[in-house]
């Protein structure tokens, strides 16, 4: 990890789904999928708002809402697409080159961003030690499993609303640490930024 990063963000351990944060803090990060709210009629709309207030207000421990928009880039997907064409029946290239021609004129209108919606739990062992512990000794897993258990609360209250939540992994949690401070893993040698 870099020195800068774990300086403003001084991570210790990252195991799937859970990451020690400094001496007994843990955190945990999921992934939710939203929902098409500006589809919905002013009636769901209102309702969904409720629901959702009565959902955040109903937790009994803290969490972190945190939305990501990075812009998206097409020019990867249109040359794929390009090098593809020989392949494509021939009465159907025609239409492949205006969808080029469409997505490039769109892009330079505007950029295109996808939002990405996640939730971060903390949990804190100090004063909630169920057993004696040395110094220095983590407290894996009992952090994990209240981690877990308020990750079900999350996802049974959000499934009421249709949202669907996941636990990011370990390689998703780096990548998302790092790109949420500007650390984009495609600039570094290897890198790549392939979401799941």
């Amino acid at each position: 990890m870099d020195v800068y990063m774990n300086k403003l963000f001084p991570i210790q351990a990252i195991g799937p789904g859970i990451c020690l944060v400094h001496k007994d803090r843990y955190v945990a990060i999921v992934e939710a999928q939203p929902i098409n709210f500006a589809l919905r009629s002013p009636e769901e709309q209102e309702q969904l708002i409720k629901s959702y207030a009565n959902f955040l207000n109903g937790l009994n421990f803290p969490v972190q809402l945190f939305v990501r928009s990075d812009f998206l880039r097409v020019d990867e997907y249109l040359a794929d697409l390009k090098s593809h064409e020989e392949s494509i029946e021939a009465h159907l290239r025609p239409s492949l080159g205006d969808y080029i021609q469409f997505l490039r004129d769109t892009v330079s209108v505007n950029r295109l961003v996808k939002r990405r919606f996640y939730i971060v739990m903390y949990w804190q062992a100090l004063g909630l030690r169920t057993t004696g512990r040395t110094a220095g000794e983590f407290v894996w897993d009992e952090a994990e499993q209240e981690l877990m258990r308020r990750r079900e609360i999350l996802s049974q209250g959000l499934r009421g609303l249709g949202i669907q939540i996941r636990t990011l992994d370990q390689p998703t949690t780096l990548k998302f640490l790092q790109a949420s401070f500007g650390q984009d893993p495609r600039a570094m040698p290897g890198g790549k930024m392939d979401w799941a």
